[in-house]
């Protein structure tokens, strides 16, 4: 079972340690994703706000 996993781990350091691996957790995000999430935070921040006042 050990050697089952010390080969997987192996395989695995192999993948991520080639200078050729692109990782695409640690892409950049898209500007059009990203001015969404400003204007989905923003949003929600302001509705937020408008909410906790008494009416």
């Amino acid at each position: 079972m050990a050697d089952d996993f010390d080969r997987e781990l192996q395989a695995r350091l192999a993948v991520i340690e080639d200078p050729d691996y692109v990782d695409p957790a640690r892409a950049d995000l898209p500007a059009r994703d990203l001015v969404l999430l400003v204007v989905l935070g923003a949003a929600l921040i302001v509705a937020m706000i408008w909410w906790s006042y008494p009416a």
